[in-house]
């Protein structure tokens, strides 16, 4: 029982210290979830724009082909 008596702080300091790692430990990997799930979502993010912007171009490639289609058809004559 003296023991004890005699390190008690030192128990108490080793206890907390390990109390301390175990929580460390579990915000460490929910950081490490959370870092996977946002590099996921980043990665679709981008696969949809990028799909977006393909619409866009094909989109904008028409749009530029019914214009000269239209010039090209007789645009205003000048006399």
């Amino acid at each position: 029982m003296d023991m004890i008596r005699e390190w008690w702080g030192a128990i108490i300091a080793a206890t907390g210290f390990g109390v301390w790692l175990v929580r460390v430990e579990g915000t460490s990997k929910t950081a490490l979830r959370e870092v996977a799930r946002l590099e996921k979502q980043l990665e679709a993010d981008r696969s949809a724009i990028s799909e977006t912007r393909k619409e866009q171009n094909e989109m904008l490639r028409e749009m530029r082909a019914d214009i000269k289609r239209l010039l090209e058809r007789g645009g205003p004559t000048r006399d």
